[in-house]
């Protein structure tokens, strides 16, 4: 039988709980990064890393119980022990599942965050002059792009 102080189960249900924090952190964030709007974004950020950093300190502390009970100390150790339970706990799948959303909505953040870094790259571009000329045509209907440069004297 395994003891309470070595069952590798005993952080799942803060686990899922910060992970579910985590979810909510991260759907926030979303609907910042949709609105284009920072206000409240660097807490959010903050808020994130804690998170972050507590199930960090969770998941090592659930691996070295792992190693102790003999399982290996992953996430297929974990897999491995619950399989050996009986009754299964599906604390854990609950937890995979949460994980794997909170990862999807991460995914999907860092993309916003990009677009949101090229469009702002291309306004600097366009307010240092920067942007491609040859694109652009003047009131005469001409090209302005590659500049007209200096004439060839004749004669």
């Amino acid at each position: 039988m395994v003891t309470l102080a070595s069952d590798p189960s005993t952080s799942l249900a803060e686990e899922q709980q910060v992970t579910s924090a985590l979810l909510l952190l991260l759907q926030q964030e979303q609907g910042k990064l949709i609105e284009a709007s920072i206000v409240g974004l660097p807490e959010l950020i903050q808020a994130k890393a804690e998170a972050v950093t507590r199930l960090t300190i969770l998941t090592r502390a659930r691996h070295a119980l792992l190693a102790v009970a003999g399982f290996t100390a992953s996430e297929s150790g974990m897999r491995d022990w619950v399989a050996a339970q009986q009754p299964a706990d599906t604390r854990w799948t609950t937890l995979l599942a949460l994980g794997a959303e909170a990862r999807e909505m991460n995914r999907i953040n860092g993309m916003l965050i990009g677009r949101h870094m090229m469009r702002n790259q291309t306004e600097l571009n366009i307010l240092q002059g920067k942007t491609q000329r040859n694109n652009l045509y003047g009131a005469d209907g001409q090209s302005t792009g590659m500049g007209r440069g200096r004439g060839l004297a004749v004669g």
